[in-house]
């Protein structure tokens, strides 16, 4: 989180979206690893589903409102 990479990526999502909840862990199952290791990085990761979409289970959802402030945050992540 104290990297400068971090220090950005976190100021262009509070820019487009206004103050954000950093946390250095996830708690999903994605396997970063298997990037991480043999390019010798470290990956951030910027999720923008809502709080409660209970992932991966019968009433899986993703609120619109959090699909389209998605696109406009992964825009302003793109021009860094």
């Amino acid at each position: 989180m104290d990297l400068p990479i971090s220090q950005e990526v976190i100021r262009v999502v509070e820019s487009a979206r206004g103050r954000s909840v950093t946390l250095p862990t996830m708690g999903a199952a994605v396997p970063l690893e298997a990037f991480e290791r043999p390019l010798g990085t470290t990956t951030i990761i910027v999720p923008i589903a809502n709080h409660d979409d209970n992932q991966h289970t019968f009433n899986e959802n993703l609120r619109i409102q959090n699909l389209w402030d998605g696109i406009e945050l992964m825009a302003a992540l793109l021009t860094m």
